[in-house]
């Protein structure tokens, strides 16, 4: 196994070249309180030993209150570089070949009166590396926010996890930075947009397909543990920065902390370490809650275990396991279970005065020079018994339609439900507030109000409803004015229930199930079908449109001389015609004129064509001619 490293270490020879120019990696800054308005404030650089030594560091104090700035001298760096540790005399650290990180921790001590608004602790440098997702070079900024006026005398939490990661190109890779809180304090976890350009706080433009809360596409994490999982698609450097706000126990904002730091990924022969799902409950439960996300309560005073596994695609590899348990957790216990996968089974007793926890757990494959590591964060809260149980609510049932829109999972419970609770899925997992048809399962859910020492519960069984109502599809009728009445329905396409009623889509007056195009007015009328069973009404629309009849006027008659001047058949015709027919009849008809001394009498039709759907109109003229009175000829009597 130890062979399949060699890419990925040629890579780093190339990468350590390369990086001379810019040689910080990241950092962050945190504080913690000596008492008397004093703080010792830690300046976190990771360097590329490939570059020149770090220099002296100046870090700025800004407040409401006046502002000032402190210059440190660079201190004894400490090694962290990704490395086995046979190979480490080989690191770049140490004039070897193998690209190496050292970790300067800057620290001053200072007095920062409280302000209002609080104190903005912050550190810039001119440039930054190369990467894939930041456009050009511009610079790093580092910021922490003190609000001792909220506060007084707070710590900020502190990152655990000081490395530069090297991870694989195409594979999955879980990284936690192991922030660690002390008492009283909440922490969320938020992706940011890097910052540093021109010297300043001015946000760093992103490539495109890459932001600041997308840094790597795909990227995830969870706001509550910091948990980050992505996988990198192409070799080089990554910028993720992180911002880190703490909260006290009432909610309040009391200061916040960031990193800025680079991943370097490369290409790998070998597999890099998974971690397989979320912690979970062994042993008895009482006194405990879990919330999901790798978060657990407990009950001050009850014992508790959870196993998390770890396991790698490479079946050779054997799994370290390392974790800060006896450091955060005094009196904790920590077993494993396994090589590859190797489960991690952590127990200890929910303890007050030792809370919030956040255990950061990691794995490494073992691999010499470069070790492939995973890393997962778990929360642990512990918490008192609370005076009186919040109220859950009461059981209930509901029927959902699978096209509803979401709803609120509180709104179905009986009773007057507190507010504060959180819901599980059918499966046990932590559930948002909200059920949405579309994606979510029918099943059990559970409302939980209260902590891990007293709560309540009540449940809400969903079901999906199978009869969901159909409009059908919207279409069109296109009838002659002067047709028989027809059924509107007949417009509608697919297969539209039975239950429906018909509506004017301009003014929304009821209509009758049939159209008489005589009388009823063109335009879109609505077939809604009324939704049963928690289903939405189905509606559906028929655009009509009505084609007027043609129109060859009444039939007329038409008496002439035999000797007398030709005459419009068209005059004859009754109504109002209209104008362009075509007449037949005994004789041919020239001009629309009948001329006695050429034709035939009898009748003659006018057709006038209709435009579909209407058929031709026809109407006659019948001709009668009366013969001429006759006197004879001249003559003469004698």
């Amino acid at each position: 196994m130890r062979h399949v490293r060699a890419i990925l270490v040629g890579t780093m020879l190339v990468l350590g070249v390369h990086a001379r120019a810019s040689h910080v990696l990241g950092g962050n800054i945190t504080y913690q309180c000596l008492g008397g308005n004093n703080y010792l404030v830690t300046l976190d650089l990771f360097y590329d030993c490939s570059g020149v030594a770090a220099i002296e560091q100046t870090l700025n104090f800004t407040s409401g209150c006046g502002n000032q700035s402190v210059t440190i001298q660079p201190p004894t760096p400490v090694e962290v570089s990704q490395i086995c540790a046979s190979q480490l005399p080989n690191s770049t650290c140490n004039g070897g070949g193998l690209q190496g990180v050292n970790l300067y921790s800057f620290q001053t001590t200072v007095n920062l009166p409280p302000c209002p608004g609080g104190w903005l602790i912050s550190w810039v440098s001119c440039c930054r590396a190369t990467t894939l997702n930041l456009v050009g070079m511009a610079g790093t900024w580092l910021e922490a926010r003190l609000r001792n006026d909220l506060a007084p005398c707070t710590n900020s939490p502190q990152f655990t996890e000081n490395s530069v990661p090297y991870i694989c190109i195409g594979q999955q890779y879980d990284y936690n930075f192991g922030l660690t809180g002390l008492s009283g304090q909440h922490l969320i976890f938020t992706l940011i947009g890097a910052r540093g350009f021109a010297d300043s706080a001015t946000p760093i433009n992103y490539k495109p397909g890459y932001t600041g809360t997308m840094p790597i596409p795909g990227a995830v994490m969870d706001p509550l543990t910091g948990q980050l999982t992505f996988t990198p698609s192409a070799a080089g450097k990554y910028v993720i920065v992180v911002r880190v706000d703490m909260y006290d126990v009432n909610g309040v904002l009391i200061g916040s902390v960031m990193r800025d730091i680079m991943v370097i990924a490369m290409p790998c022969t070998g597999s890099t370490p998974t971690v397989n799902g979320n912690a979970v409950i062994v042993g008895p439960d009482d006194g405990i809650l879990y919330l999901g996300n790798n978060t657990i309560e407990v009950c001050d005073g009850f014992p508790f275990c959870f196993s998390l596994a770890f396991s790698d695609a490479d079946a050779g590899d054997v799994l370290a396991v390392s974790s800060q348990a006896a450091t955060l957790m005094p009196g904790s216990t920590v077993t494993l279970a396994g090589t590859n996968p190797v489960t991690v089974t952590v127990c200890w007793t929910g303890d007050v005065n030792n809370s919030p926890v956040h255990l950061l757990l990691q794995a490494n494959d073992g691999a010499c020079p470069i070790m492939n590591t995973a890393s997962v964060g778990v929360n642990i809260n512990s918490v008192i018994p609370l005076a009186s149980t919040p109220d859950p609510g009461n059981n209930a049932n509901v029927q959902v339609c699978p096209t509803a829109v979401p709803f609120n999972l509180i709104d179905q419970l009986g009773g007057a439900p507190a507010t504060s609770g959180f819901w599980t899925a059918p499966d046990g997992s932590v559930h948002g507030p909200q059920f949405n048809p579309a994606t979510d399962v029918a099943g059990t859910y559970t409302y939980t109000v209260g902590n891990a020492c007293t709560h309540a519960t009540a449940t809400l069984n969903i079901t999906f409803t199978t009869n969901m109502p159909d409009a059908g599809v919207d279409g069109t009728l296109n009838l002659c004015g002067n047709g028989a009445p027809v059924a509107l329905a007949t417009g509608l396409g697919g297969t539209p229930d039975a239950t429906g009623s018909w509506t004017r889509q301009s003014d929304g007056a009821a209509v009758g199930p049939n159209f008489n195009p005589a009388i009823d007015a063109p335009g879109a009328y609505v077939y809604t079908v009324p939704g049963i069973g928690g289903c939405a009404s189905a509606s559906a629309t028929v655009t009509v449109s009505v084609v007027a009849p043609a129109n060859a006027g009444t039939n007329g008659a038409l008496t002439v001389c035999s000797s007398g001047s030709p005459a419009s058949l068209f005059t004859a015709l009754g109504g109002t015609p209209a104008a362009g027919g075509t007449w037949s009849g005994p004789s041919a008809v020239t001009g629309g004129m009948y001329d006695p001394a050429a034709m035939a009498p009898g009748a003659y039709v006018y057709t006038v064509n209709g435009t579909a759907p209407c058929g031709n109109a026809t109407a006659t003229v019948t001709v009668t001619e009366q013969a001429a009175p006759d006197a004879g000829t001249d003559g003469a009597v004698t």
